[in-house]
C-alpha cells in the first residue's frame, strides 16, 4: 500500500482534518508521514514544473524561525496522538513546484491536502496548488475538506463508502487499483457510478424515437458496470453499481455522493492544462 504520505501544511489549523486522515491511513499501512511547509515567494505561480526547492535559509529569518517553531509543535502533537513515523520539513519557493519536487525526491506515494484555509492554505485550493499537483504529478492526491466548524471540528472517521464515477474509458478505470487497495484498508464499500447526460449519449441511435433517450444508454452502462464490478468482487471487495441521469456530470456526482452519504469520491483526472482544459473542462475540479 502506501509507504510515504506527504501532508502540505501552513500551521493555520484548517489543515487539521487532512492531517488526521493522513495519520489514520499511515497507522493502518505502516507508512511514514512527512509534514511539509513551504514559505512562498513572489514566484508562487511559477511556470517551471520541476523547480528545485529554495533553501529555507534564503527566506526571512524571523519568518523561517516562526515557521519552524510551529512545524515542530505540530509534529510533536501528531506524535503524541499517533504511532506513525512523522517527520517535518520546511522549504521556500514556489509552493506548487516545491511540493511536487519534494514528493518526487522523497518517493511519496500519496499526497493528502486540505482544500482551503485562511493564509498559506488559502492558496491550496482547487485552481491553484492542489490543482497544480493534480495536473502535474502522477501521485494520487487525496483532497480533504475541512470541517464546517473550526471551533467544533468533526472527529475523523474511516471511509466507509467510496463513490467511483466511471465513463467507460480506460483513463477513468486507472483509479480502480489504488481505490480498491484503499477500500480494503478502510473496510469500505465501493459504488461504481455512471452519469448519463443528453449531450454525451447515444439517443440519436435509438430505433424507436418514442422511447426515452436514456433507455439504450442505461442498458449499455448497466452491462459495463456489471463487468467491472464482477472483476472487483472476485478480489473480495464489496461493490455495488448505480446509474444517474443529469444535465451536468460533476453536479450529478456531487448530488449523488451527498444523498448516499459517501465519505470519499475517487476520480481520475486527465491532467490537462491550458487551452485543452478550458475547452474540455474538468469534472474532477468541478466535483
Amino acid at each position: 500500500m502506501y509507504k510515504v504520505i506527504m501532508v502540505p501544511t501552513d500551521g493555520s489549523g484548517f489543515d487539521r482534518e487532512a492531517i488526521r486522515v493522513a495519520l489514520r491511513t499511515a497507522e493502518r499501512c505502516n507508512a511514514k508521514v512527512r509534514l511539509v511547509r513551504v514559505l512562498g515567494t513572489s514566484s508562487f505561480f511559477s511556470i517551471a514544473a520541476a523547480a528545485e526547492a529554495i533553501p529555507a535559509a534564503d527566506v526571512d529569518l524571523s519568518e523561517r524561525d516562526r515557521a519552524w517553531s510551529e512545524l515542530y509543535a505540530l509534529a510533536a502533537e501528531c506524535r503524541s496522538e499517533s504511532k506513525a513515523d512523522i517527520t517535518a520539513d520546511l522549504h521556500g519557493g514556489p509552493v506548487g513546484d516545491v511540493l511536487e519536487g519534494y514528493a518526487r525526491r522523497h518517493h511519496v506515494d500519496l499526497i493528502v491536502i486540505s482544500t482551503h484555509g485562511r493564509s498559506g492554505l488559502a492558496r491550496l485550493s482547487l485552481g491553484s496548488v492542489t490543482d497544480s499537483l493534480i495536473r502535474h504529478t502522477t501521485i494520487p492526491v487525496l483532497v480533504v475538506k475541512p470541517p464546517t466548524s473550526y471551533l467544533n471540528p468533526r472527529p475523523s472517521e474511516a471511509f466507509r463508502h467510496i463513490v467511483v464515477p466511471l465513463d467507460g474509458s480506460s483513463l477513468a478505470e486507472q483509479i480502480l487499483p489504488g481505490i480498491v487497495a484503499l477500500a480494503k484498508l478502510e473496510e469500505a464499500e465501493i459504488t461504481l457510478l455512471s452519469v448519463l447526460t443528453p449531450g454525451s449519449n447515444s439517443h440519436q441511435e435509438v430505433v424507436d424515437p418514442a422511447l426515452p433517450w436514456w433507455e439504450k444508454d442505461i442498458s449499455v452502462a448497466r452491462s459495463y458496470l456489471f463487468q467491472v464490478a464482477t472483476t472487483l468482487r472476485r478480489g473480495g471487495t464489496p461493490v455495488r453499481t448505480d446509474i444517474v441521469i443529469g444535465d451536468n456530470v460533476a453536479g450529478a456526482i456531487g448530488d449523488y455522493a451527498g444523498r448516499e452519504r459517501a465519505d470519499l469520491i475517487a476520480i481520475a483526472t486527465h491532467g490537462r492544462g491550458g487551452l485543452a482544459r478550458m475547452l474540455r473542462g474538468s469534472v474532477a475540479t468541478a466535483v
